[in-house]
């Protein structure tokens, strides 16, 4: 069956293989970026108001994204700013 391919065929063998590769690394690179997303997620801005900072991390424990270890670190390290 290999022994029938032509140059033609071996060049869009290769062309399709190589649109293959760069989908797979972009589908990688987004998740990559997403992830990175949702680890500043119970970070707030520097110079935030600590009192609305304390509001959306306590929403983000009651959402499941961050533990209750967590959610308390974070507490802590917010209520030393007040």
């Amino acid at each position: 069956m290999l022994n029938n391919l032509t140059g033609w065929h071996v060049l869009i063998i290769l062309a399709v293989l190589v649109a293959l590769a760069v989908v797979v690394l972009l589908i990688v690179l987004v998740a990559l970026r997403l992830g990175r997303g949702s680890s500043r997620a119970g970070q707030p801005a520097p110079g935030t108001d600590p009192v609305a900072a304390l509001q959306a991390l306590a929403g983000l424990r009651d959402q499941g994204l961050l533990s209750e270890t967590e959610y308390q670190a974070k507490r802590q390290e917010l209520l030393g700013r007040i």
